[in-house]
């Protein structure tokens, strides 16, 4: 399998996990940030290796080979983000991109190394599910920030964008992990969030914003 092939695979389980429904080739093309003849090439050389069901209409899927496949290539990139932030001192907002490099290494036993040496953790350094060996996905069912009733107090936990771009919003918020939060209000015109961090930052977050990050509730 092939770096692309494995980026492919990796995209299209987590758009299709999130959203529970077919990714179109144009959205494809959006998150491996391609063009869409190329996409359409691609996806059609996976669904041929039957990695992935196509349906020139609606998009594609993962076939169950597809999904185990995706799933050994989200473990390697989460072990490799973890072992970069917590080993070598990379900053958290910067692993993503080498880690994607990286994932395409394919040895089961280097991996497992890796794993044990990590001290075969769950999570990555976003908060995200690592599954095992066995494609095995820890439980994920956190709420968001979207979820929580005015009042209602939180821990970051993870988020669901782990991209540069909002990872830096959130540390400018001080919305980390680990880091409490509470709602404040919700602000009928547009749906944002009134929120305190920290227990001392007050901010207006947009309605996106608070449904990619999720917490812990303090009960």
């Amino acid at each position: 399998m092939t770096a692309s092939e494995q980026e492919y695979l990796k995209q299209i389980y987590l758009y299709t996990q999130a959203s529970g429904d077919m990714i179109h080739t144009k959205q494809l093309a959006i998150q491996v940030n391609a063009r869409s003849a190329s996409v359409t090439d691609m996806v059609k050389r996976l669904a041929g290796k039957e990695w992935v069901i196509y349906n020139p209409y609606r998009g594609c899927c993962l076939s169950d080979k597809g999904k185990g496949a995706a799933l050994q290539v989200i473990r390697r990139h989460r072990l490799w983000e973890l072992f970069l932030a917590e080993k070598l001192g990379i900053d958290w907002k910067e692993v993503h991109t080498i880690a994607t490099k990286l994932q395409s290494i394919q040895s089961d036993e280097l991996i497992d190394k890796l794993s044990e040496y990590l001290g075969n953790p769950t999570y990555d350094p976003h908060g995200e599910a690592i599954p095992d060996g066995e494609g095995n996905v820890p439980a994920t069912d956190y709420p968001e920030v979207y979820d929580l009733k005015i009042g209602q107090e939180a821990i970051v936990f993870g988020y669901r964008d782990t991209g540069k771009a909002f990872l830096q919003y959130v540390e400018k918020l001080n919305l980390l992990i680990g880091v409490p939060v509470k709602v404040l209000s919700v602000i009928d015109y547009n749906f944002s969030i009134e929120i305190l961090a920290g227990g001392a930052d007050q901010h207006i977050i947009s309605k996106e914003t608070a449904q990619q990050i999720y917490v812990k509730v303090i009960e």
